[in-house]
């Protein structure tokens, strides 16, 4: 590894920063991690040894996490993107392999849309297809907490949107992640002016990641367990996508990054460097996928955790 370097950028009035971890002999594009809502750049440590043998690992601080900026009302996906594209023209990158989490998912996918060229291949996991009654009534229960001074209170109903409940399922190191996952919601949450509202913005805002996507070879990933949306609707969504392939990591829910970390490092890492991806170990064997979504009706509707 050769360093680490921090760039600020400006664009459309928003702050923003990226990082880049230098590998010593590249031998790929650039790895580009976006994550959750409110995860910045220095949330991917564990992908370093993952990535470093074959490429760079870029992360970035998107409007509203970290320091960057949060967006204005009449700024959204497209804006996200933008900043996307700025970030690949600064790093003086043609082309980078994606991988987007959750928010980063619904955010790495129009990317991938609008701009099918620089992607050299793209990896969406935990991909927020649709928000269900169930999940919006948990967050306005929550926010009524929030509205009352009750940060913990939101945190509490925010872990039953976020994590797999005791007892319904097996999730390896659940007791872990849960504590983590619950220190690290509330500072987000609490720790700047602009946390609640960045996460209330991505769940109750319609992000519409809408329509096919062709040209990129992609894969489409996520916990057994998944609390926002299900393996199965995840499944369906990878039919909207021409070249894609679909795996599912066992004993895991919508943290798999935390409860199966070198299981989906590795996973990602081999669909990056162009290596197999079925039938490993790891690997819930998965039924035969859904009839393929009509081109002309392909549509996802997307949101936030």
């Amino acid at each position: 590894m050769s360093g680490v370097t921090v760039r600020r950028l400006t664009h459309d009035g928003l702050s923003f920063s990226y990082q880049v971890v230098r590998a010593d002999a590249p031998s790929i594009p650039p790895v580009l991690a976006i994550g959750g809502v409110l995860q910045g750049m220095n949330g991917w440590s564990v992908l370093q040894q993952h990535v470093l043998p074959f490429g760079d690992l870029v992360s970035v601080d998107l409007p509203g996490a970290g320091e960057s900026t949060p967006l204005r009302p009449d700024q959204g996906m497209e804006t996200m993107c933008e900043v996307v594209e700025a970030l690949l023209d600064d790093l003086g990158a043609d082309r980078v392999n994606l991988l987007g989490y959750s928010f980063g998912a619904a955010v790495a996918h129009r990317c991938a849309q609008r701009r099918p060229e620089r992607i050299a291949r793209l990896a969406l996991g935990g991909m927020p297809v649709r928000i269900g009654d169930r999940l919006t009534a948990l967050w306005w229960r929550g926010a009524e907490r929030m509205a009352a001074g009750d940060a913990e209170g939101l945190v509490d109903v925010l872990m039953e949107m976020f994590l797999c409940p005791q007892g319904r399922a097996p999730v390896r190191n659940r007791d872990v992640v849960h504590r983590l996952v619950r220190r690290l919601t509330l500072r987000a949450v609490s720790g700047t002016a602009h946390g609640f509202a960045t996460m209330e913005r991505s769940v109750i805002e319609n992000l519409d990641p809408v329509g096919r996507l062709d040209g990129v070879p992609t894969l489409v990933f996520c916990g057994e367990h998944d609390t926002i949306s299900s393996a199965a609707e995840q499944r369906e969504f990878a039919t909207t996508v021409g070249d894609s392939r679909f795996a599912v990591i066992p004993e895991a829910d919508h943290w798999v990054f935390m409860e199966r970390q070198w299981e989906a490092a590795d996973l990602v890492m081999r669909h990056f460097t162009g290596r197999p991806t079925a039938a490993l170990p790891y690997l819930l064997a998965d039924p035969a996928p859904p009839p393929p979504v009509p081109r002309a009706h392909a549509a996802v509707t997307a949101t936030a955790d």
